[in-house]
């Protein structure tokens, strides 16, 4: 386990080209690529056969799929997996234990967004854009929490959830999910209710989140210092 503080909020091109199009090829490559992969394994023999170094290609490239289909299923799988290390720790800990309607998750599964109404606390987990590697092999996992006056301001625009943190190093974090307006609504309210807390929210989550982290095998992301 290692503690990165890496400047992640300026883009990585290179990790978000690699989304992108990874994203492409799962949406509109691979429901092809499946059935020509099954035809090819069928007839393997005939189409490695043909004189037509086309075929040939053709057939080699589509048993790749269940390549793709391995590290799509791993990435998806060490996500979630690495999301529920840390959330269960905290609702256990009862420092942030969100009702189901209170959880939002992002599309990709990447980003994870707990509200504790009865606690006051926020809890932000998700897996930065560090490197390429990381985009299929999640280790990189960026974990924070927030009381109700430990950020500065939330907004909303269209399905896009914003935490203005009030850090200079990293002045916002967001998670894309349909709950968005959902739980803009539920914070603006407790906003305005009184809260006390025993300790720093932000403080013991990140303190929590590196033993966390050190007993998962899980690299925690911090904002430079």
């Amino acid at each position: 386990m290692t503690v990165k503080y890496i400047d992640t909020y300026s883009k990585n091109w290179s990790v978000a080209v690699t989304g992108v199009l990874s994203f492409a090829y799962c949406i509109f490559i691979l429901p092809f690529h499946i059935p020509l992969a099954v035809y090819s394994t069928i007839n393997y023999q005939e189409m490695m056969g043909t004189r037509f170094l086309s075929d040939k290609i053709i057939t080699l490239l589509s048993l790749s799929v269940p390549i793709a289909l391995l590290l799509i299923g791993y990435s998806i799988w060490k996500q979630r997996k690495n999301i529920k290390a840390f959330a269960s720790f905290f609702r256990e800990s009862e420092l942030c234990a969100p009702s189901p309607q209170n959880i939002a998750r992002d599309r990709t599964g990447w980003g994870f967004l707990g509200l504790d109404t009865k606690k006051g606390t926020l809890l932000y987990i998700n897996h930065p854009d560090t490197t390429i590697f990381n985009f299929f092999f999640p280790r990189d996992v960026r974990v924070m929490g927030f009381g109700m006056y430990d950020w500065k301001s939330i907004e909303v625009e269209g399905n896009t959830l914003r935490i203005f943190t009030g850090n200079p190093e990293l002045p916002s974090v967001a998670i894309v999910t349909s709950k968005a307006s959902q739980l803009l609504e539920k914070i603006n309210a407790m906003r305005n209710q009184s809260w006390s807390y025993e300790y720093n929210i932000p403080g013991c989550v990140e303190h929590q989140a590196e033993k966390i982290a050190e007993r998962n095998g899980i690299n925690l992301v911090l904002p430079p210092k």
